[in-house]
């Protein structure tokens, strides 16, 4: 066994001391912690530093640096500096500058030195100036620093021609602002080439025209895309292009005017409508190409011209009394108006519609007429002698009677069956050019004779002649009618009688060799029986 000293062992001792020690601190009072220099230095710095920048805010008289006017650096010059920086290299940054304008599918260039009066070079310079100089410290402070570590771009104050805007908007206007139009076509060759309509545009020019002055005076040229209103274009009616394109052939004509300029003829065009609306689809493309079958005319402007009114088809005359002065003039007066009438083929000749209303007015005099069955006198008496030659030479041209009438009574100047009356408003005589040629007709009253030429283009050596039969005659009769003014036994025609015909007219048409007979008309004329007056006085 072990056995221990009266003193204690020295790690014993040590714990002990240790403990007293830590009473005896903690019974203590803190002792003061001063602060380092060095801190006391930085701080210092500090506070002279934000002094120095708040100083700078406030009182640093110039721009402030890496401030820019519309890439021209101002930073670190005066406003006066600047405005005179700004006056001198402000122009190269919109010479040759251009504004875009996208107006639906199309773009629209306005250079802008049409539209711009100048650059305020004072008002930019101060634009620049307020950079770090707006709101609080801390905004000031920032708006600085920023501008220093990454630049300020500031505003070019430029002021707008608003004559001048107006005026380029107003051209571009009258080309972009449109109605929609309709789909057309065109033959091209055998081809029918159909372009699709195209759509109205419309928008709002006073709009454009603020937001590009807004963009000018920010000097902003970036492409303005113009908000529109589009109205969609017609759609694609073959049906009516159909009725427009398709057609016959239409041979070469003549002025009716002045009988000489040759109007050109017209190709026929047909096409299967069923096939086209096939290939148009949906009508989402800009153009269509429809084959079409081309007939070329038989007459062309060349052959018209060649063979225009070259032959005399039918040359007719009658005889008048030109002693009968009243009733020559009217007969002159009908046939100047129809001389040099020209009728194309197909057209119809109206005597009434030619000659027109035989009045006082227009010269015509009073001469014998049948009316109602007698004889009277009235304006215009004669014409009828025009109207019966000509039919008598539209016989012979073989040309299509279309109305015709004859007279009550039988005429002197013209065979059976080949006379034709008129009555303006009431009767008329009509007839159409069935040629393939125009024709024109040739009327002339002279030496006692109303003469009747049809001249025209011969195509083959057809004649014609007439023949007429009468079917049965009405012999008139004889009346007495007492008349007290004459002697007892003493006879006077009062009215003379005329003898009337019912008969058939034929046309006899030679053509190659062989002759043929068309019934031309059938007439009938009355018979007027002779009045004869019996004296029964004293």
């Amino acid at each position: 066994m072990a056995f221990h000293s009266g003193k204690p062992r020295k790690g014993a001792h040590l714990i002990k001391t240790d403990k007293k020690k830590a009473e005896k601190t903690a019974a203590a009072p803190p002792r003061k912690r001063r602060i380092p220099a060095a801190l006391i230095v930085i701080l210092v710095l500090l506070v002279l530093l934000a002094g120095g920048a708040l100083g700078a805010v406030y009182f640093y008289p110039n721009i402030f640096p890496g401030v820019t006017v519309g890439s021209i650096d101002v930073g670190g010059l005066s406003r006066d500096e600047a405005a005179q920086q700004i006056a001198i290299k402000s122009k190269p940054l919109y010479q040759g500058k251009k504004l875009t304008l996208t107006i639906y599918d199309a773009d629209y260039d306005i250079p802008v030195e049409n539209v711009l009066s100048g650059v305020d070079d004072i008002q930019s310079a101060e634009n620049a100036w307020k950079v770090g100089r707006e709101g609080g410290p801390l905004a000031r402070m920032t708006a600085i620093i920023s501008a220093m570590r990454d630049g300020c771009d500031t505003r070019l104050d430029a002021s707008v021609d608003e004559a001048g805007l107006k005026a380029q908007l107003e051209e571009i206007a009258a080309e972009a602002l449109t109605e929609p139009v309709a789909p057309a076509w065109k033959l091209d060759g055998e081809n029918l080439v159909i372009q699709s309509g195209t759509p109205g545009v419309q928008f709002d020019t006073s709009a454009v025209e603020q937001a590009l002055t807004a963009q000018i005076e920010l000097m902003d040229f970036k492409p303005y895309e113009v908000s529109t209103d589009v109205t969609a274009a017609p759609a694609i009616d073959i049906d009516k292009i159909a009725e427009d394109v398709t057609g016959s052939p239409v041979n070469a004509t003549v002025s009716k005017e002045d009988g000489k300029t040759i109007i050109p003829g017209k190709s026929g065009v047909q096409f299967d409508v069923e096939k086209a609306k096939e290939i148009i689809g949906d009508g989402s493309q800009a153009s269509y190409s429809i084959p079409v079958t081309i007939t070329q005319p038989t007459i062309t402007e060349a052959v018209l011209r060649e063979r225009l009114f070259r032959d005399t088809l039918a040359r007719t005359a009658t005889n008048l009394n030109e002693g009968n002065a009243p009733r020559t003039n009217n007969v002159r007066l009908a046939a100047k108006a129809i001389n040099g009438t020209i009728l194309n083929p197909g057209d119809v000749f109206s005597y009434n519609t030619v000659v027109g209303e035989r009045t006082q007015a227009r010269g015509y005099q009073e001469a014998h007429a049948y009316s109602g069955g007698k004889i009277i006198d009235e304006f215009g008496g004669g014409v009828c002698q025009p109207s019966s030659t000509l039919y008598m030479a539209v016989l012979r041209a073989d040309l299509e009677v279309v109305e015709r009438h004859n007279h009550s009574f039988t005429v002197s100047y013209t065979p059976l069956g080949e006379d034709a009356t008129v009555d303006y408003g009431n009767l008329d005589f009509r007839f159409a050019n069935n040629t393939a040629y125009p024709i024109k007709i040739l009327a002339e009253q002279t030496g006692g004779q109303m003469i009747m030429t049809i001249i025209g283009t011969k195509t083959s050596d057809k004649t014609v002649a007439t023949r007429t039969e009468v079917l049965e005659t009405y012999k008139p009769e004889t009346v007495e009618k007492q008349d007290s003014s004459l002697a007892a036994g003493e006879t006077q025609v009062e009215t003379s009688g005329i003898t009337g015909y019912s008969t058939r007219t034929y046309k006899v048409i030679t053509e190659n060799g062989k002759t043929t007979e068309v019934l031309a008309n059938k007439s009938t004329y009355s018979k007027r029986d002779e009045v004869v007056c019996v004296g029964t006085g004293s």
